[in-house]
């Protein structure tokens, strides 16, 4: 807990919501009544609700045998992000980001989207913190248990 005081993380705040601007995902919407196109620049932000506060969202389909395909998700911190991006985990394991908007609204429900490591600003404090990540270390309880909540077992 005392790491987490000494690292200032790059979190902007907008509204309620904190963004990591240090990734940045440019998406298209194109408007099912009128055909409009909007590009909006994207960054995963962090909730607002209390058991998740302060951390981002992770979504993954997942589908079994017998069963309707779902969507999962589950709520990592900067740090259990890093790690997941130092592992490759979010590529292995499918999954997606929640995100939003650094300027303006977003005129639907706030998307989810697979982030490559190249939509990292490279230098940047979490690309620092991923580079710090020992890959050799096993995960954490806390990462692993909120992993297991989108049917993932590391």
């Amino acid at each position: 807990m005392g790491l987490m005081r000494l690292c200032k993380l790059p979190l902007e705040k907008q509204g309620k919501n904190m963004l990591l601007t240090d990734i940045a995902v440019e998406h298209t919407l194109v408007s099912k009544k009128d055909g409009v196109r909007q590009t909006f620049l994207l960054h995963p932000f962090t909730d607002t609700q209390r058991d998740s506060l302060g951390k981002f969202e992770l979504v993954r389909d997942v589908s079994q045998p017998g069963f309707k395909d779902v969507k999962r998700s589950t709520f990592v911190s900067f740090h259990q992000l890093a790690e997941l991006y130092a592992k490759g985990l979010l590529d292995e394991f499918g999954f997606s980001v929640r995100m939003c908007p650094g300027k303006g609204t977003y005129p639907a429900k706030l998307p989810a989207k697979k982030i490559l490591p190249t939509s990292i600003k490279p230098g940047s404090s979490f690309d620092l913190a991923v580079q710090k990540v020992d890959i050799a270390k096993p995960a954490t309880r806390e990462l692993r248990t909120a992993l297991l909540r989108t049917n993932v077992q590391i």
